[in-house]
């Protein structure tokens, strides 16, 4: 399916953020009560929430060498009049790794039913601290 206009815009502002580290803005694109998952489960969370520990995870990701990350690709499945399931495969670059990004998968659900869609759900395929850990980003084993 092709992706709406909309949600393009959505993701495209939303990847200029997190490639920035700028997570104060990338809390626009989050609905005021929204979910994040993982392998390790979920967490509900609000903007208020997610802007007081916006500081701290600039901080951490800066302290790991984030230098940048782009969005690979991105589809769209509409679940319904007012929601989708749009996933996107990611491209981080870390200090330590050079020009060799590490990639991953993300799937979220929007709300489209709104002026300008949100974000519901933010679900992670894999354990991020682990596989920092394997790229010996942190410690812990490899």
């Amino acid at each position: 399916m092709a992706i709406s206009a909309a949600i393009e815009k959505l993701f495209n502002d939303y990847a200029a953020a997190f490639g920035k580290l700028d997570f104060e803005n990338q809390a626009n694109y989050f609905a005021d009560t929204f979910i994040m998952a993982g392998p390790n489960g979920a967490i509900s969370c609000n903007k208020q929430e997610f802007l007081q520990n916006a500081q701290q995870a600039v901080a951490f990701y800066k302290s790991v060498g984030q230098q940048g990350a782009k969005m690979m690709s991105i589809s769209q499945t509409d679940i319904s009049k007012e929601y989708a399931l749009v996933k996107t495969h990611w491209a981080v670059y870390f200090e330590k790794m050079g020009n060799t990004p590490i990639e991953f998968d993300m799937s979220y659900i929007v709300h489209t039913a709104l002026p300008e869609p949100k974000i519901i759900l933010a679900l992670a395929h894999e354990d991020e601290a682990e596989a920092m850990k394997k790229l010996g980003l942190i410690a812990g084993k490899k």
